[in-house]
């Protein structure tokens, strides 16, 4: 009994001590933050808050994320800082893009905004960055760069204030004036700061804990860290399918080095375009994928229905598989067709053929030669009717698309 005594006694005044000596140390690290960040020329506001120390403390408690950080800005930092140089712009908004993904071109957060911006779909939409099942532009490092860049530019013309732009690009403008009447109309930042939802006001301390950490890392004991290296690399026109197994076995690049050098490839295939795809590999490979292009393109071999009318009933069209491989047998072309069904989708306001696409898991390609009257010159009109084959163990989740409603199918895109 009188050990557990001493025991319990111990363990409180562990608490009494930690509770007496916390609020000194964070009293220190808030000045120590403050002067140090007082101490640095940016061309952005970066005054210090006690929110921000949250967020340097967490990368404190993770040195290999600070490493990976360091790693990734020395790669990505500059081609970042040509796009805001390009739309004159300060360069230390790069710090927006470190914060938002720790300069990942391929993260993904739970509202389904992508690339190193995080940039969400509608703000993609807004700036003609292309979405659908296989290409994803939000993760071309120059498209998206452009693009947010001239977002920023446009949201620092509405508020005339970076910590303001920066929360509105963290969230929406819609959001961030609901927080600015919530205070009272106040424009400055940390009066908004209290009344804003967290997706809007987390952006802009992370983006000040970033730069932090990325100026004085060396002082939190993180010594040199090597830049993230890519192969050398040099670009070749694709506008065919293509897998990135095909160039994988034709080449011997490894397919994870595909996927770092193009990103913007979702399912590591390039799809069919009238306009070509600029594909990266290394630069040593370039004139062997040239030799062997026709040999590549021939491993692979999508299956394609072709219409054909049969009497004058436009709406009911007669599909066919047509050969792709001369040597298959006909055994298994019967079976591949059996996979597919014929479902109608009615077309609705603001439909676009990429977005029909996306929802059906199919190509525009196949969209166009399926119903090659209604996509006439690649565009398609309200109220037509569609036909597109799926699978048809899949036909009643595909069917319900036709009844929602923008806001739903928009859901289908983030989810993919």
């Amino acid at each position: 009994m009188h050990a557990n005594f001493l025991k319990h006694y111990f363990l409180g005044f562990l608490l009494v001590w930690s509770f007496l000596t916390n609020p000194i140390k964070a009293n220190n690290n808030d000045e120590l933050y403050q002067s140090r960040l007082a101490a640095l020329k940016t061309s952005i506001e970066v005054n210090y808050h006690p929110a921000v120390r949250t967020y340097i403390e967490q990368y404190l408690a993770n040195p290999e994320l600070i490493k990976s950080l360091i790693s990734r800005s020395k790669l990505y930092f500059p081609p970042i800082e040509k796009s805001l140089k390009q739309k004159n712009l300060p360069i230390d908004l790069k710090y927006i893009a470190a914060a938002a993904s720790g300069l990942d071109p391929i993260t993904v957060n739970t509202n389904g905004n992508s690339g190193v911006w995080t940039m969400s779909y509608a703000v993609a939409k807004m700036y003609k960055l292309k979405q659908n099942t296989y290409i994803d532009e939000r993760r071309d490092l120059v498209k998206s760069s452009l693009a947010a860049a001239q977002h920023l530019k446009d949201l620092f013309a509405i508020y005339k204030s970076w910590p303001l732009a920066i929360a509105a690009y963290g969230c929406s403008p819609v959001q961030l004036n609901k927080g600015i009447h919530a205070a009272g109309n106040s424009f400055y930042f940390w009066d908004i700061y209290k009344v804003m939802p967290a997706s809007c006001r987390d952006l802009y301390p992370k983006v000040i804990a970033t730069v932090y950490i990325l100026n004085y890392y060396k002082e939190h004991g993180i010594r040199m860290v090597e830049p993230l290296q890519l192969p050398v690399s040099d670009t070749v026109w694709v506008s065919k399918w293509l897998s990135f197994q095909q160039i994988s076995t034709a080449t011997s690049v490894p397919i994870e080095v595909l996927r770092d050098l193009n990103p913007v490839f979702k399912k590591d295939i390039i799809p069919f375009s009238q306009e070509p795809y600029f594909l990266r590999i290394p630069a040593d490979k370039v004139s062997k994928f040239s030799t062997l292009r026709d040999t590549v393109y021939r491993q692979y071999h999508p299956i394609e229905i072709q219409p054909i009318a049969i009497e004058k009933d436009t709406t009911e069209v007669a599909q066919t598989p047509v050969e792709s491989n001369h040597q298959e047998s006909k055994a298994n072309k019967q079976t591949n067709t059996r996979s597919l069904k014929p479902i109608k989708y009615t077309i609705k306001k603001g439909d676009i053929l990429t977005d029909i696409a996306d929802w059906f898991d199919v190509s525009v390609y196949d969209l166009k030669a399926w119903n090659p009257k209604q996509t006439k010159r690649g565009k398609v009109k309200r109220g037509l009717v569609l036909k597109i084959y799926v699978q048809s163990n899949k036909t009643g989740y595909y069917r319900r698309i036709n009844s929602m409603s923008m806001t739903q199918k928009k859901r289908l895109k983030r989810r993919d």
